[in-house]
């Protein structure tokens, strides 16, 4: 990068004490104050959060409710410009969730707790509301299946689909409260539309929040500690008034791009894992394919993706990426097997249930 962002940081105290000092600019970021009906808002994600530091930690009850699967559209268009179930909860109106037990003993709260949603690098908090018992007349009632996705976010379809049949089905009522980081709740950040790498961005468009994206991008990345350092002297750069270069933004929007990838990447291999994998002794779940091989563990946020010679394409370790040979031929693989499970996976549980009844 051609242009100067301030001093080199010599050491840990003074990279801490940079992060530390990046307030953030008013016109581009409300108060962490908020209702569960008011618009998202961005959050701070450099460490510590800042907005925050000075709010009593929330009380969380219970075990977290695992929400890291792909919406669910059965052809139907998306209208959201996300894609997860967690990522629906984060200022999407996603404020349900459907299981095949009672939620409350299952996950051990009750209404108005505040408890966790998780996904693979994410958390949330959200507020428990009401369970109720969802009869099989109303899993056939479309009435219901639209309002169930008008809350849920699936398509109307996947409720006959994926429930019809069940022994018990429950359904919870959840208010998304914000991000859950380091003990604390923050608010969600403000949808906004992500370009794509080399895509031209115009300098008045950047907010420090986006710095505070790329940040969190390259953490994930596994990027050095120089590189995250350099992130932070960009930082304070563009708090004095510099913008950045066309390089730095092309980089910026890189990182950003590939966890994008990455990410979208790993649920799909959750999802055929949850369906066509095999449970080990050591907890992890492992899928053998005729091209890739993968195994993952949700609670260590632990996932390898590897090729049948052995070449690992993607390796994750505690939510970080380590190896990273990603592809869009490999994403547009991978979505393919994703839609290929949809028409034959689902499809055969249905015939399965009309040869059983």
């Amino acid at each position: 990068m051609t242009k100067k962002f301030g001093s080199i940081i010599e050491s840990d105290s003074d990279y801490q004490q940079r992060v530390n000092s990046l307030a953030t600019r008013s016109q581009f970021l409300k108060p962490p104050s908020q209702s569960a009906q008011s618009p998202p808002q961005q959050s701070a994600q450099f460490h510590p959060n800042q907005e925050v530091q000075n709010v009593a930690p929330p009380v969380i009850k219970g075990k977290p409710i695992p929400m890291n699967y792909p919406l669910m559209m059965h052809g139907d268009t998306n209208p959201l410009p996300v894609d997860t179930c967690i990522d629906a909860m984060r200022g999407y109106g996603r404020t349900h969730t459907t299981r095949a037990y009672q939620p409350y003993k299952q996950y051990g709260f009750k209404e108005g707790d505040i408890a966790l949603a998780t996904g693979l690098d994410k958390q949330i908090a959200f507020r428990v509301g009401k369970q109720y018992q969802i009869t099989p007349d109303m899993i056939a009632d479309p009435v219901y299946q639209q309002q169930w996705a008008d809350m849920e976010k699936h398509s109307s379809k996947a409720l006959p689909e994926l429930f019809k049949g069940k022994g018990q089905v429950w359904g919870l009522h959840l208010e998304p409260l914000g991000d859950y980081v380091e003990g604390f709740i923050v608010p969600f950040p403000e949808p906004q539309n992500r370009a794509v790498p080399n895509q031209e961005v115009q300098p008045q468009s950047v907010t420090i929040d986006d710095l505070r994206n790329w940040y969190n991008a390259a953490d994930k990345l596994g990027k050095s500690e120089n590189y995250k350092k350099r992130i932070v002297e960009m930082a304070n750069g563009f708090k004095a008034g510099e913008q950045l270069s066309a390089e730095a933004l092309t980089v910026m929007n890189k990182d950003t791009f590939e966890l994008d990838s990455i990410s979208r990447l790993t649920q799909i291999a959750q999802r055929i894992g949850m369906v066509l994998g095999q449970s080990r002794q050591d907890g992890f779940t492992e899928v053998k394919g005729k091209v890739y091989d993968l195994s993952f563990n949700t609670e260590r946020k632990d996932l390898t993706i590897q090729q049948k010679n052995g070449d690992v394409v993607l390796g994750v370790q505690s939510g970080k990426v380590h190896t990273s040979r990603v592809t869009p031929e490999i994403i547009k693989t991978f979505e393919g097997a994703n839609s290929l499970l949809d028409k034959t996976y689902f499809s055969s549980q249905s015939q399965s249930r009309e040869i059983h009844r």
